[in-house]
């Protein structure tokens, strides 16, 4: 019975891999991509703005958002938390499945190595899905300009209704 609710609760992280936006690179080519990272600002009154990251200055920030396909930006002051993401992780969490199934090969020992091959294979897809992302604990205003479609600020003959 423990194993048949395991198999069910590995099965159910394989399946349920997290979608980024089609504008994040993989990690490879993060120093080339053309797009700003993407966002995820939590406001005081627990409203929620999400998308690409266009550009920040001391004092405001200007997020593409996804829906609308329009700016907004945002004073500095008004945001709690953000978390940035800016490149796609890995997914592994075909290997939670794969090396549960290995253990049928180990025999008796298969109840020590069973439970140890699901924490290992959890632990590692939970890993990966936080991989490439950033929050207001470990990174400042001012260094996540670098994620930024414009990092330098939005440049003067580009107006903020024309960003796509």
């Amino acid at each position: 019975m423990k194993i048949n609710i395991l198999f069910l609760i590995a099965s159910a992280l394989l399946f349920s891999n997290c979608t980024f936006p089609k504008y994040l690179p993989y990690a490879e080519g993060v120093g080339t991509n053309e797009y700003g990272s993407y966002i995820n600002i939590i406001l005081p009154h627990g409203d929620v703005v999400e998308g690409e990251l266009i550009a920040i200055d001391s004092s405001n920030i200007v997020v593409l958002i996804e829906e609308s396909r329009s700016c907004t930006t945002l004073s500095l002051s008004e945001v709690k938390k953000f978390r940035l993401r800016y490149a796609k992780s890995r997914n592994y969490g075909w290997s939670i499945p794969v090396f549960t199934l290995s253990t049928l090969s180990h025999g008796v020992g298969a109840g020590i190595t069973l439970p140890l091959n699901l924490i290992v294979t959890i632990v590692i897809t939970a890993t990966g899905q936080s991989a490439f992302q950033y929050n207001q604990k470990n990174m400042t205003y001012d260094k996540m300009r670098m994620y930024a479609r414009f990092p330098q600020g939005i440049p003067r003959n580009v107006s903020i209704q024309s960003i796509e």
